[in-house]
């Protein structure tokens, strides 16, 4: 435990002997969102968008089921954002929303859990973690989200809009969450699997073989 919270704030800066890129920030080129079907549609692309924040992660607690091929991670992120373009067309909250422009959504003391199961596989000799499925659960307290350019600049509009979407943010999470997730799935996923390539086992969790 002591080891890996002192480790995260250097590994999310990119390390080349992993051959882990940056991942706070980390680029995220196109991230698609949909809900619902019909009239009650919400289509929303965002576009160049970085996410930032993992470097303050800490590291609340880690464990493994060596039996059963599974262990489970957990974070508490004291601040996620998430800025970018966007472009949005549909309903959301039962009332039709469409614009272009940039967009803000930040999520605030957010416990993260990682699980993943995973299998023992030999690499030169050694035994090494290699990730089957992972899935991300995220818990903030809070969520902002701000998107400028509602209704074609339409101020009052967007301003109400906005307004809206901040009150019922719990809602709004909800809908966007399954997307947010798997875009954070991709990062740890890329995290672990750099580690565990490098280290086996006997020397990233040294108390399995005691």
């Amino acid at each position: 435990m002591k080891s890996s919270r002192e480790a995260i704030p250097n590994l999310v800066k990119g390390e080349t002997i992993f051959n882990l890129p940056p991942l706070d920030p980390f680029q995220i080129k196109e991230l698609k969102l949909s809900h619902g079907q019909g009239r009650g549609q919400l289509n929303m692309t965002l576009r160049d968008i970085k996410l930032q924040g993992l470097k303050d992660a800490y590291l609340q607690n880690y464990s493994h089921d060596f039996n059963n091929g599974r262990n489970t991670v957990l974070l508490a992120v004291p601040q996620l954002k998430l800025l970018g373009t966007y472009n949005i067309s549909g309903q959301i909250l039962l009332l039709p929303i469409r614009g272009t422009g940039n967009i803000n959504i930040t999520l605030v003391e957010t416990n993260c859990t990682v699980r993943n199961n995973f299998t023992i596989e030999k690499i030169n000799g050694a035994d090494h973690i290699q990730l089957t499925t992972s899935t991300v659960h995220l818990d903030p307290k809070r969520m902002y989200i701000y998107l400028e350019n509602l209704f074609n600049g339409d101020k009052r509009l967007g301003d109400e809009m906005n307004k809206l979407l901040d009150e019922n943010w719990k809602e709004v999470f909800d809908e966007i969450t399954p997307h947010l997730s798997a875009s954070l799935l991709e990062i740890f996923r890329a995290l672990i699997n750099a580690i565990s390539k490098h280290f086996p086992v006997d020397i990233l969790v040294p108390e399995s073989l005691s």
